[in-house]
């Protein structure tokens, strides 16, 4: 390899015998790779030797120009700082979550008298109780919505005290019996806290356990007589029955365990959690994967638990992986002997259904890029069809001409492939070859000049000319085709009044249905063109009529117009210009200067 740079030169001498975490940069000091090793002396050594390494590394290698390194007092806390570089720099040639957003979560604020309950993406540690991430946020809202009835907690950011009432009105949600109202007094401190008690052991999957204790309270209310208080705590435990049958038990052991899925096809990669808390499958979170190309499947694994884990204060009871990761021991110690590779039995049909998740989550995604993609391939090949095309006409250029009773006469070509623009083939030309207004000769000299430039880009040459006219446009064009070396090409025309396209050689026209794709197709690339054709025309219309103004001041010929644009390079710059800065001007006097201002300034006079 090469001999590495001054600064990390200076550095490998001193380098540590202990774990930590390193950080290669590039020449421009970005942090291209984060790594963490239990020797940081040996693994940064490893990068500068000779010996073999996988096209990743050798990649990286080619592009480090420095090096920065963190001492931890242990490989766990590497793991941690490890994740947390990764997510701040987001390193090249590191494995990361495509989506770079933080996943919501659900926060209640423990650290207040009356907590709150409410969706954040921010993790603060303050004493408050998070439950997440959650990868479906619509679904996560749905959730919350239906809990406020099971569980009337506030939302708002009221601060209420312990045993004093400072508020007078309870908000909206106390009156459809979404909040138990503290800020007013309608409930105590402690029972309050019995029903924040109740939606965190729901939050753990303890449905029994609430819905026991609900019902032993409506009992009890029953017999004090207080029936309608017991209708609504009936309610809560119907509702609690409902979401419990939108799950199902899938495993006799009461645990909490992640299953983990991985899938990968060429490019794409997506692990998948599904969380199990007694026995039920309660959140499904999905996590497509990037910078995975030059990557193994055990590599992407053991990067994704690392950023997974590495936020999480509370871990479950075990672990199930489909394979092992790389690093495997130093992981399984980092996470406390949770992770398990089950072969048989239970375990191993939840981690098929973790990975049949996964890989219907990839289908999708190439199911949509295909049905983008076939959004404009279906018109093509309806097009193509109506036509009569031997083959796909994936590459259209479309030609128009914009005039004014034969002045500025200009024209345009617009280049479309596979249904979608391609502007960096666009190209508008001047007409110079007619002085009178002549659609056929104006188009004959566009689609000739646009061939000149076909030689000279080969990539523009198109399937099939759309020619705006009718009949007479065609023949014109056609005629120019036929000389040229691209008599091959295909050429229609599009005619206006009845959006029919003409064919050389047919007298009759082809007209597509009204729904047609097709039509749609041709009618939008002919409306591109016609866009181009007049902006263009516009601005040089605008020019021309600007640098008319010149040559109505006495004075100003062809070489004193060239001076000043030259200098001040606009109509605009010439007209806000004083007499100083005229006459600053080599070649132009006082009097040709005085001229010039007084001309764009009489009302001032």
């Amino acid at each position: 390899m090469q001999a590495p740079t001054p600064q990390i030169a200076e550095k490998i001498p001193y380098l540590p015998d202990k774990p930590g975490v390193y950080l290669w940069k590039n020449a421009k000091d970005d942090v291209i790779y984060v790594g963490k090793a239990l020797s940081l002396k040996n693994r940064i050594k490893s990068y500068l030797s000779n010996s073999p390494k996988d096209p990743k590394t050798e990649q990286l290698v080619a592009h480090i120009a420095a090096l920065d390194y963190i001492i931890t007092s242990s490989e766990n806390e590497a793991f941690l700082l490890e994740a947390n570089m990764i997510k701040r720099f987001q390193p090249k040639y590191n494995v990361m979550l495509k989506d770079d957003k933080r996943y919501p979560y659900v926060k209640i604020t423990l650290n207040e008298d009356f907590p709150r309950v409410f969706v954040t993406r921010d993790l603060v540690k303050d004493g408050s109780r998070y439950f997440g991430p959650y990868t479906d946020v619509r679904s996560l809202r749905r959730t919350l919505r239906s809990f406020e009835w099971l569980f009337p907690i506030r939302d708002c950011k009221r601060n209420i005290p312990i045993g004093a009432v400072v508020f007078q009105k309870a908000c909206i949600n106390h009156q459809l019996g979404k909040c138990s109202a503290p800020c007013i007094g309608k409930i105590s401190q402690g029972q309050y806290m019995q029903i924040v008690d109740k939606m965190i052991r729901f939050f753990e999957g303890k449905y029994e356990e609430v819905s026991d204790e609900y019902r032993q309270e409506m009992n009890n209310l029953s017999d004090e007589l207080r029936f309608e208080e017991a209708a609504k705590i009936r309610d809560r435990i119907v509702a609690i029955q409902k979401i419990q049958k939108r799950q199902s038990i899938v495993y006799s052991d009461r645990r909490n365990i992640d299953i983990i899925g991985f899938y990968q096809e060429e490019n794409d990669a997506i692990c998948l959690v599904l969380r199990m808390q007694e026995g039920v499958i309660i959140n499904q979170e999905n996590y497509p994967m990037k910078n995975i190309s030059l990557e193994s499947r055990e590599s992407i694994l053991a990067s994704f638990l690392k950023l997974y884990y590495a936020q999480k204060d509370e871990l479950p009871q075990e672990i199930l992986l489909p394979f092992e990761p790389a690093d495997y021991e130093a992981l399984s110690q980092w996470l406390k002997g949770l992770l398990s590779l089950p072969q048989r039995g239970d375990k191993a049909r939840l981690l098929a259904m973790a990975k049949r998740n996964a890989f219907n989550l990839i289908e999708e995604k190439k199911l949509a890029h295909m049905r983008k993609a076939n959004r404009t391939i279906f018109p093509i090949q309806e097009l193509k069809e109506a036509l009569g095309f031997d083959k796909l006409p994936r590459k259209i250029v479309c030609m128009d001409i914009s005039t004014i009773q034969g002045t500025d006469t200009v024209s345009s070509a617009v280049y479309f492939e596979n249904g979608k623009a391609k502007k960096k083939y666009y190209r508008h030309f001047i007409i110079r070859e007619i002085q009178t207004q002549n659609d056929f000769a104006a188009l004959q000299e566009t689609l000739s000049r646009y061939l000149t430039e076909i030689d000279k880009e080969p990539d523009m040459k198109p399937d099939l000319f759309i020619i705006d006219g009718g009949k007479g446009q065609l023949s014109a064009t056609h005629e120019i085709l036929q000389n040229s070396a691209y008599a091959d090409l295909r050429i229609v025309s599009l005619a206006k009044r009845a959006e029919e396209l003409f064919l050389p050689g047919n007298s009759e026209s082809i007209i597509l249905s009204r729904s047609s794709s097709a039509l749609r197709l041709v009618t939008r690339i002919r409306d591109e063109a016609h866009r181009f054709a007049i902006s263009f025309h516009r601005s040089r219309r605008s020019k021309r009529t600007l640098i008319s103004e010149l040559e109505e001041i006495p004075g100003i010929g062809e070489s004193t117009k060239f001076i000043l644009l030259k200098e001040l390079g606009s109509v605009g710059k010439i007209k806000d210009a004083d007499i100083a800065t005229l006459t600053s001007i080599k070649g132009i006097g006082e009097k040709t200067a005085s001229s010039i201002y007084k001309h764009y300034h009489k009302e001032q006079e």
